[in-house]
């Protein structure tokens, strides 16, 4: 029986071969390129790499133990970057779940203004972040009520005052992301991951700034954290109640928010939608099927992602064809 590490080795070595196996011809740069330069075409479209990966991990990483937190094989990585980059097709199921995740947290941290910052224009600000209400703990009293109310106010400071700070583009691009987080998030029982550890591993990607120091004192995260980590756990946690516009926008409008009880995955329909475009004409009546068969599901919980295709389902694919072709040679 082949070893784990040379079945690694094997994955990694075919993943980097069919991922850079294209020709060598420049297209649009992806990575690094400004929100507002990719996402301009007068309706909600997320990059190509963004929403590949969105769609890849919700259909085959939401059981993947420690997602997001894991680093695969840098070959394997370096090759789908650059076939994004030139505008090329990228198999990630070659690459695998980590590589999808990973491409996510890259896309950010390359992105030229980042989310948050101190005092770059088109981020939101440490100062405004550092302002976010403190949650109070609940008293010897076990004052719930008041608990209660104050995450309420936290949750409104992020809605109405951070996520203003941002950008249209950087608004839509983090509902999907976070509408992905949530799931995730849901999925801790199998994946390990909870709104906190997702916070902590994208924060880093998000914060930067001219002060290292700074920088990484932002990242922290806790139910109490006035800081990046925190403001993203309670984008990850709250996720349907933060992003009410941005919802509304990638669904067609509010009336179309018909599964109250899982919204994030509602938005991720959208990014299959995006993955595989149809015609206008079409495009209504696809979303109203995609919500109508929404309502019959009940709220996510921890499930079994499907499994993840293999390099041996590549090769069982390929040596079904050859012995299609040497049939056909026979006769």
């Amino acid at each position: 029986m082949q070893s784990v590490e040379n079945r690694e080795a094997t994955v990694t070595s075919i993943g980097a071969q069919v991922l850079s196996d294209h020709p060598d011809e420049e297209g649009e740069q992806i990575f690094g390129k400004a929100l507002s330069e990719i996402m301009t075409d007068g309706i909600i479209t997320l990059p190509r790499p963004v929403r590949e990966s969105i769609a890849y991990i919700r259909h085959y990483g939401l059981s993947t133990d420690g997602l997001f937190r894991r680093s695969p094989p840098s070959t394997s990585l370096r090759a789908a970057k650059s076939g994004y980059n030139r505008g090329q097709n990228v198999d990630l199921s070659l690459a695998g779940v980590h590589v999808a995740a990973v491409l996510l947290k890259l896309f950010f941290r390359e992105l030229p203004t980042p989310v948050f910052s101190n005092g770059d224009a088109g981020s939101c600000s440490y100062d405004v972040v550092r302002s976010l209400p403190a949650s109070k703990k609940q008293q010897q009293n076990n004052d719930v009520d008041v608990a209660r109310q104050m995450d309420t106010v936290r949750i409104r400071y992020v809605k109405e005052v951070i996520l203003p700070s941002l950008g249209k583009e950087c608004r839509q691009l983090l509902c999907f992301v976070c509408a992905l987080l949530n799931v995730v998030a849901r999925n801790e029982s199998a994946n390990r991951m909870s709104s906190y550890n997702l916070a902590i591993v994208f924060a880093p990607n998000m914060a930067r700034s001219n002060n290292p120091v700074d920088d990484v004192s932002m990242c922290g995260s806790g139910p109490e954290a006035a800081t990046v980590g925190g403001v993203l756990q309670i984008m990850i946690q709250h996720f349907d109640q933060v992003f009410v516009t941005e919802i509304a926008s990638a669904l067609g409008g509010p009336q179309r928010v018909l599964n109250v009880d899982d919204v994030a995955n509602e938005v991720l329909d959208v990014v299959d939608l995006m993955n595989n475009p149809i015609s206008d004409a079409h495009l209504s009546d696809t979303l109203n099927s995609t919500n109508s068969n929404n309502m019959d599901n009940k709220p996510a919980s921890p499930v079994e992602s499907p499994k993840e295709p293999t390099i041996a389902d590549h090769q069982d694919t390929n040596a079904d064809s050859n012995n299609t072709d040497d049939n056909s040679s026979s006769n």
